[in-house]
């Protein structure tokens, strides 16, 4: 997985620029800096200040504070309740939606058995005995279908649960047979509600084209849906004074919770809450009701797979009840504490002991901190030197096997960098600054310089191969953190190639014109590399993947840190199994024109 992050560096013009919460530190340390307050985060008021105030009647501020603040409960409890019933309405709406679909899903699968056994079957008489039985069975499972029967190509039905009360008549003018008929690739269809021509209820159609065996219209399989079925089961959900609806997606109105026959059929696709609440597939919106005029909060969702949408509506002063009641509870509470103001003075004494402990304990913990940190980074540094003399030992220990002197002296050696880690172990633990000592310096000299080091921190195992052209390049910055800095990349590198490998070290320019000219060293190994999310995390300070006594992750955090305190950035790219770079940009101070050719070290 491919990963790059850029870590853009502070903008500074001098390395003796701090960032801002350093200055905050030096100036509680010169006694300067106005510390926030414990309670409120704002400075605090002088003591003559408040004299002043005391002799004054304290009134007229604390009932504007006071004022001020019931007024912000007031508006974010409002916004409260009104957040948690638009909650409410959703989630109601997902309820009927789900149970809904079901209901018209469980139709859908029975019309699709009609028509399969209907297509499999195209000699089968008018009105089977058997086929009716199968019909009369299947209706039997779906209490919320009123009838179940099948049109033929001539308009008129073939089959029916309701035989032989149903009249003969043409059926052909019907919107849904219109519909199948005309439009072969319509799925389920499900109609406006009308009023059966045979025992004159209202009802909800759902129906399927019904194909011939090689190919053509042979009829419609229709489910008559009881709309009273969705009425009675939205009236069981309590929603106080609210109502639930189910409409098609033109707005025709299909069911209603509360009943409303003159209302049934009739299209509200025009209503503000309809055109409001139709540009997207499910939503909320506070609206007066088209129907009884009550302001009321509806809420919406469409039906996955059919045409069909989802209403319920919560009226506005059923959900802001428990809202004015908090209002009322708000306002006596505040009158009451209106009855406190004589204990003002004696408060404001409490709050400045209080924020005077605060001060103290904000710099003492402020100084630890900064101590902790400087000494960590140092520990680090130290650990470094040391896992470099420890390689250097290695080496040496095959050259003397013969020299028991010289292999005693290398023993010594060794306790005495076991001592060492042990206290670098123990100031690992904090984390700080350091001093910055700038200078003009050529980077690629100091490169140069620092390769045997550099091999000796890589081990026999890795291979360094150094890349830079002519061109001198010149910087400021503090030369030794630099090489500590890549010490530390190369280190890193290393352990990412358990096995060996080789890593690249590439010096050059980077950026156009005189403005954006940049130093760009490369650090490039053919490791391991890094998820994206460890590369999200390797400059966090002690953040490691590395197994216990082998890393503390400090490491990267040092570097970060000195290049942002250099004026400059830090780019990683990384592939999980091909390999990490990691590039560090300085500003330009000055460079020289040279001859440009390619040199490997």
């Amino acid at each position: 997985m491919h990963g790059v992050r850029d870590l853009r560096g502070f903008p500074a013009t001098s390395f003796d620029r701090v960032s801002s919460r350093e200055k905050t530190i030096d100036r509680e340390r010169d006694g300067t800096a106005k510390h926030p307050g414990p309670l409120t985060g704002t400075a605090p008021l002088s003591r003559g200040a408040l004299r002043r105030f005391a002799v004054l009647s304290p009134a007229p501020l604390l009932i504007f504070c006071l004022a001020s603040l019931l007024t912000f409960e007031l508006w974010r409890s409002y916004q409260a309740a009104r957040e948690e019933a638009e909650r409410s309405v959703q989630n109601l709406t997902r309820l009927l939606s789900e149970q809904t679909a079901r209901t018209l899903q469980s139709v859908d699968l029975t019309l699709q058995d009609i028509v399969t056994d209907l297509e499999n079957n195209p000699a089968l008489p008018d009105n089977d005995p058997t086929f009716r039985a199968q019909l009369t069975a299947r209706l039997r499972e779906l209490p919320y279908v009123r009838a179940l029967f099948v049109i033929g190509a001539d308009g008129f039905i073939t089959h029916d649960t309701d035989y032989p009360s149903t009249p003969h008549v043409s059926l052909a003018d019907r919107s849904y047979f219109l519909a199948h008929r005309d439009n072969p690739s319509l799925g389920v269809h499900v109609g406006h509600p009308l009023r059966s021509r045979s025992v004159g209820v209202w009802f909800i159609s759902l129906s399927r084209r019904i194909e011939k065996s090689g190919g053509g219209f042979s009829g419609v399989a229709v489910a008559a849906v009881e709309p009273l079925y969705f009425e009675d089961f939205y009236r069981q959900i309590l929603v106080g004074r609210g109502t639930i609806a189910l409409l098609l997606n033109d707005g025709t109105l299909l069911a209603r919770s509360p009943q409303d026959d003159v209302a049934m059929g009739k299209s509200f696709a025009s209503a503000e809450l309809f055109r409001s609440l139709r540009s997207g597939s499910q939503g909320y919106n506070w609206s007066n009701s088209p129907i009884d005029g009550i302001r009321r909060l509806g809420g919406f969702r469409s039906l996955d797979g059919f045409p069909v949408v989802v209403l319920a509506t919560l009226n506005e002063a059923d959900v802001m009840r428990a809202w004015r009641s908090h209002a009322t509870v708000l306002i006596v509470g505040a009158a009451i504490l209106l009855a406190v103001l004589l204990a003002f003075e004696w408060l404001s004494r409490r709050y400045r002991r209080r924020e005077d402990i605060a001060r103290k304990r904000l710099e003492e913990a402020n100084r630890l901190e900064t101590v902790g940190r400087f000494a960590g980074w140092i520990a680090h540094d130290i650990g470094n030197l040391t896992r470099i003399v420890r390689s250097a030992v290695s080496l040496l220990r095959p050259m003397i096997s013969d020299k028991p002197e010289a292999g005693r002296l290398l023993d010594e050696i060794d306790l005495s960098l076991a001592s060492g880690r042990e206290l670098v172990t123990q100031l690992l633990s904090y984390s700080g600054n350091r001093e910055m000592q700038p200078q003009k310096v050529d980077i690629g000299t100091l490169l140069t310089n620092a390769l045997p080091h550099l091999r000796q921190a890589a081990g026999p195992s890795v291979e360094i191969k150094f890349e830079r052209d002519g061109t001198k390049i010149v910087c400021l910055m503090d030369s030794v953190q630099f090489q500590a800095a890549i010490v530390n990349l190369v280190l890193n590198s290393r352990d990412a190639m358990p096995t060996g490998g080789l890593i690249t070290i590439r010096l050059r320019i980077a950026g156009g014109g005189a403005e954006s000219r940049w130093a760009q060293i490369d650090v490039h190994d053919d490791g391991q590399g890094m998820y994206q999310d460890v590369l999200a995390q390797a400059f966090d300070p002690f953040f490691t993947t590395k197994v216990p006594g082998q890393g503390n992750g400090i490491g990267l955090d040092q570097v970060l840190y000195f290049v942002n305190r250099s004026g400059g950035q830090i780019i990683v790219s990384s592939d999980k199994g091909l390999g990490t770079t990691m590039s560090l940009r300085f500003p330009v101070h000055d460079s020289g024109e040279g001859k440009k050719n390619m040199s490997v070290f």
